[in-house]
């Protein structure tokens, strides 16, 4: 359930941001790093959960890069061509580095995924906040009220089933444990 979770959360981000994004088309240094910032723990944040639901590393690292292309195309849209350029470099290398961390740590997928969602969500909150840091003196107030809404959102959702999915991981465990013991 986290996964499905995180999976909406960068949709519903990706959305988001690209409308903030597109709101001040800045043509400067601190447009493209921070849209590869939010690119790169987004395509981790794809790589990885892709990776729990295809278990082979190059279908699932074929499958990340294209997700992520899609959910960066959107978000990049009408930015300019240098943007574009380095958040598709930024998604290549973070759709493969989270394909092969999902398939390496099938131990503990679970805080894998709300570890890297964390990451995305800040991410997104800190790039919002900077991209308006001349506009806002203030950092909170730079953060366009449809992102804090969208954050908060996600936290809370993420926060709720990742309690719901430990509950569940630990009656399997307690289950697991008594069915061994008995036999």
């Amino acid at each position: 359930m986290v996964a499905l979770v995180s999976f909406i959360s960068i949709v519903l981000l990706t959305f988001v941001l690209s409308s903030v994004f597109k709101l001040q088309s800045k043509e400067n240094h601190l447009s493209s790093c921070l849209s590869m910032f939010v690119t790169m723990t987004k395509s981790t944040l794809v790589g990885i959960l892709v990776g729990i639901w295809i278990s082979d590393i190059v279908f699932a690292t074929v499958i990340a890069i294209l997700v992520s292309f899609l959910l960066v195309s959107i978000m990049t849209y009408q930015l300019s061509v240098r943007v574009i350029l380095e958040s598709v470099s930024a998604l290549f290398m973070g759709a493969m580095m989270g394909a092969m961390l999902s398939i390496m740590t099938t131990n503990n997928q679970l805080l894998s995924i709300i570890f890297f969602t964390v990451i995305y969500l800040v991410s997104c909150i800190l790039a919002a906040g900077l991209w308006n840091r001349q506009t806002y003196h203030n950092f909170i107030k730079g953060i366009p009220s449809k992102v804090k809404v969208s954050f908060a959102l996600a936290l809370l959702c993420l926060a709720v089933t990742a309690y719901l999915d430990f509950l569940t991981l630990a009656s399997d465990e307690v289950e697991i444990e008594q069915h061994e013991h008995q036999h």
